[in-house]
This record gives C-alpha cells, sequence and structure tokens, in this order.
C-alpha cells in the first residue's frame, strides 16, 4: 500500500513534487503486481494539482486492466467528503457550489473539438460559482489552451477540474493531457534543445516555434501575460522532466526532475479575483 503524504502548505510546488513522486510509486508498484493500494488516512491537505494527476493515473491503470484498484480514504471528515464530492478516482458528471469535479475523457477521433467543448461545459459551470469578474479573462486562457490540445497535442486521454476558494479569492484550474509535449513537437521537427526545460524556455520566451500552427508553445505565450499580470497568478507547467513556475512579480523558476518525470503536459493556473472587469487585450499577444 502506498501512503499518500502531502504538505500541510498551499504551496503549488511542494505539492507537485510530491504528487510526481507518488505517481512514480504507483508506476513501480503496478509493474510488480498490477495492482494499486492508496492510504490516504493521514492526508489533512489535498488541492487539485494533487488529486487530478492521481485520479488520471487510476484511470490509466484501469485501461491497461488492472487487476485491483482500492483506496483508503482520509481520516479527516472534511477531505474524505470533499474527494468524494469531486468524484475520485474516476471523477463524475455532478459539480459542486464552488468546483467543477474531475472530469476525464479519451480522445474521439471524429470530434476535433471535443477538448474545447468539455472546456466550455466547465466555463459555463463555473460561471455560476465565481464573481463575474473573472469572465473574459478565463474564458479566453481555457479557450486558447482546449484549442492547442485539440489541434496540436495528439493525445489519448486528458483530464480537467476547478475550484474557486472564495475565502482567498482564487480560482485553481488543472488541465492535463498525455499528448505531445513542447519537447516532443520540438524532436519531431528537430529544433535543438539542451533538456526539456530548455524547449519550454524556448517556447515560452524566446518565442521558438516549429510552425505557427503546429506548436504548442503558441496558446502558452499568449496567456502567459494575463495570467500573471492582468490576474496576478501563478502558472505551473511541467512537460516530461521539465518544470516552469511563473509567480507574478516572482523570477521564473526553470528546471529538470530526473527523478520523476511526467508522461505528458500538466498546466496549473492559480488565479486572483480582479477587482474590476479586466481588459484582456492589454495583456496577450
Amino acid at each position: 500500500m502506498i501512503k499518500i503524504i502531502f504538505p500541510r502548505s498551499d504551496n503549488i510546488l511542494e505539492h507537485l513534487h510530491a504528487t510526481l513522486e507518488i505517481l512514480k510509486k504507483m508506476d513501480f508498484e503496478f509493474k510488480k503486481n498490477q495492482s494499486i493500494s492508496l492510504d490516504f488516512s493521514g492526508v489533512d491537505w489535498i488541492i487539485p494539482c494533487s488529486i487530478i494527476l492521481i485520479s488520471n493515473k487510476v484511470r490509466y491503470f484501469l485501461e491497461k486492466e488492472a487487476k485491483s484498484i482500492s483506496y483508503k480514504p482520509s481520516l479527516n471528515q472534511n477531505v474524505k467528503k470533499h474527494m468524494e464530492a469531486i468524484g475520485f478516482p474516476l471523477g463524475k458528471k455532478e459539480d459542486g457550489n464552488s468546483f467543477f469535479s474531475i472530469k476525464h475523457f479519451i480522445h474521439d477521433k471524429k470530434d476535433s473539438s471535443q477538448v474545447n467543448k468539455k472546456v466550455n461545459e466547465l466555463l459555463d459551470s463555473m460561471e455560476k460559482k465565481i464573481p463575474g469578474e473573472f469572465g473574459s479573462s478565463i474564458k479566453y486562457i481555457l479557450g486558447e489552451l482546449s484549442d492547442n490540445i485539440d489541434d496540436h497535442s495528439e493525445f489519448k486521454s486528458a483530464s480537467l477540474m476547478a475550484q474557486f476558494f472564495p475565502q482567498k479569492k482564487t480560482i485553481d484550474i488543472a488541465i492535463f493531457d498525455d499528448g505531445l509535449t513542447i519537447p516532443g513537437v520540438f524532436e519531431k521537427h528537430n529544433v535543438c534543445f539542451e533538456s526539456d526545460s530548455d524547449s519550454i524556455r524556448k517556447a515560452v520566451y524566446e518565442g521558438i516555434t516549429t510552425k505557427k500552427e503546429d506548436s504548442r508553445g503558441y496558446g502558452l505565450r499568449t496567456c502567459k501575460e494575463l495570467s500573471l499580470k492582468g490576474l496576478g497568478g501563478e502558472l505551473h507547467i511541467i512537460y516530461r522532466k521539465g518544470i516552469l513556475l511563473l509567480e507574478s512579480g516572482e523570477k521564473p523558476q526553470l528546471y529538470d526532475i530526473n527523478d520523476f518525470p511526467l508522461d505528458g503536459t500538466f498546466l496549473y493556473f492559480r488565479l486572483k479575483q480582479p477587482n474590476k472587469k479586466l481588459d484582456i487585450y492589454k495583456y496577450v499577444e
């Protein structure tokens, strides 16, 4: 049984590192006996970036015909009820008063705008749960990213989740897909880069692409300024071994995680509720 331990802090990067280590342990256990058992009993605090990645991994193992998958719920009743409400481990259709529950979906080759439709469902749901000041800014960010996944990712599966925290006046948005990453696209088009993190730097800061219509970095660059400067938020990006942390007013953190690589692309936004309606065109390219 894998003991699940998360930081008690609200620091996204700390939670991501803990989660990536858990995913590696899950891979090891599955290879050993085709079964997974997770122990959440000691978990007192959990945020969407952790739960969506673990949930997606459970879904993946079920697709691989795991012999058994089980989990022991948290002894903290608030955490237990929350995990049930968001649909852990495999998601659910119903959403809550302040969250868009876990959603997983397999790529439908007949539907070229599948992710975009799912994101629109998220937006329709979240409009009833969050203040109107977020409005067009969140629609723009998620629209760009969902189009990016639909058009360029070549994904097999994707996952979505969002949660609004009224007291903190922030919204966390998690998007994962197992398709082509920025380094994957660069390799496909023979673009040189030193490491996975270097490929992210080239795409986000140097504007290096293959073709605009075939680059995963383009939509990301158009969201960066709006997320950080317009909404004073954070943006965490993981592509394979590369991690980029962007936080409003702080120096970017960019490095490789050789011990716990991620098979796919994970974007995690934490956005602050603006005091007034934003003119998004001041911040986007």
